[in-house]
């Protein structure tokens, strides 16, 4: 699970890992979802109700390609963006979320790759945290370890950050 505040590089990793370990890749389904939503002035809105769909769908999607393969399956983000998603911008996240959570990091064996946001922002016009990333990375932090997953930091270069990955990875699948 690729994971971290916007612009930290989850989907250049998520990519670039799924071509070298020939993986299957679980997309960011928030991304196609808010397209839709940008009005002619490149403004977007959204709201709780969207963040539940936006959870459903990923979950969905996530759930479709993890039961068509039996081994590495990368996810360029999953319900714990929307998790902290919802509690940053709503205040509290929707149970539902919450519990989905819960039970797919009981179902499955993940392991979260934390994106360090120590690079350059990219804007984009789905993006709204530039100010806030370093807040929002620790905020990941803290849900990692309360939730106590299993997690690597990524920091560094594109192909350092690449490096350490395929060397996490590997060592996983060794091991399980």
């Amino acid at each position: 699970m690729l994971t971290g505040p916007e612009s930290c590089g989850k989907t250049t990793l998520a990519h670039t890992l799924c071509e070298s370990l020939h993986a299957p890749l679980v997309p960011e389904v928030a991304r196609e979802y808010l397209n839709q939503k940008i009005n002619l002035n490149n403004q977007f809105e959204y709201s709780e109700p969207d963040l539940l769909e936006i959870a459903t769908a990923q979950d969905r999607t996530e759930t479709m390609i993890v039961e068509k393969q039996s081994t590495l399956v990368l996810c360029d983000t999953d319900l714990l963006v929307l998790i902290i998603w919802s509690e940053v911008r709503f205040g509290h996240c929707h149970p539902w979320i919450l519990d989905t959570f819960a039970s797919r990091t009981e179902q499955h064996n993940r392991h979260y790759l934390l994106c360090d946001f120590n690079v350059p922002w990219q804007p984009d016009p789905l993006r709204e945290s530039s100010d806030s990333r370093e807040e929002l990375y620790n905020l990941y932090l803290q849900k990692l370890e309360y939730y106590n997953l299993d997690y690597t930091i990524m920091a560094g270069s594109v192909q350092e950050r690449m490096d350490l990955a395929i060397q996490i990875l590997k060592q996983k699948m060794i091991t399980h």
